[in-house]
């Protein structure tokens, strides 16, 4: 597989979103690191540069319209935009009645505005491009539910249907709107999380000796369901949801 154009990386600057945007780099996109975290950004494109990639950096709050619309013009202007990567995304670990309502809205406001206002800027041009792929980072826990994660689980229930949405919108476009569900990974949100734990190597070890499969994905395993659904070996996919979870959606559904 091998892509072409602009492929635009939202959260791009940490986690899977660098993992993602280093792949999507070697298969011959020229990537547009998006993120809160600038200097993050800056290292990561700096990085893909090194290796004779072609990468830009852009400071980004998804949350911000008029951020987002800037990411999207910076894209554009680097070549035709063909790829939107939907990474950026939070989490804490408070009950329903822990949850205060900063904490919820801030939640919502990345995991959900944030890919809104994302597709919102970015789809048009890749109706004007001829088409393209939108992939978003959902979670298993989009699919199920986990105690503790009332506002995470939420804003990643509604991600699923606000891109099966765009999926069906866009068809005729030739746009396609995917999200990729991962569990607990190596990379990303799961382990900046664990750091929290009293023991976070105990906690890894848990967590992976619950999934069916006894382990934690990979960023790996990650980026390769991205780069089929950013490719054109995905033309007749849209509208779905893959789990990248080692059947633990599947037994617990």
């Amino acid at each position: 597989m091998s892509l072409t154009g602009v492929a635009l990386v939202t959260g791009g600057a940490a986690g899977l979103g660098e993992a993602i945007v280093h792949r999507l780099a070697r298969e011959g996109a020229t990537v547009v690191v998006a993120d809160v975290d600038g200097p993050g950004a800056e290292r990561v494109a700096a990085a893909v540069t090194a290796t004779g990639g072609h990468a830009a950096a852009v400071s980004c709050d998804v949350t911000s319209r008029a951020q987002v619309d800037d990411a999207v013009r910076v894209a554009a202007n680097l070549g035709p935009l063909r790829v939107l990567i939907l990474s950026a995304a939070i989490e804490s670990r408070r009950s329903v009645l822990d949850c205060s309502d900063a904490d919820w809205q801030q939640i919502l406001d990345v995991n959900l505005k944030g890919p809104f206002l994302c597709m919102r800027a970015a789809i048009p041009h890749l109706v004007a491009n001829g088409g393209g792929s939108v992939v978003a980072l959902g979670s298993t826990l989009g699919l199920i539910v986990a105690p503790g994660h009332p506002a995470y689980c939420a804003s990643k229930g509604a991600l699923v249907n606000l891109c099966k949405q765009a999926a069906i919108e866009h068809a005729p476009d030739k746009v396609r709107v995917n999200v990729v569900a991962p569990s607990a990974t190596d990379t990303g949100l799961f382990i900046r999380f664990s750091e929290q734990a009293p023991d976070p190597e105990g906690l890894r070890r848990h967590i992976a000796e619950l999934n069916p499969m006894h382990r934690l994905g990979t960023a790996q395993e990650v980026c390769d369901a991205v780069m089929f659904l950013a490719s054109d070996a995905s033309t007749y996919t849209s509208g779905c949801v893959i789990p990248i979870d080692g059947a633990l959606a599947a037994r617990r559904m």
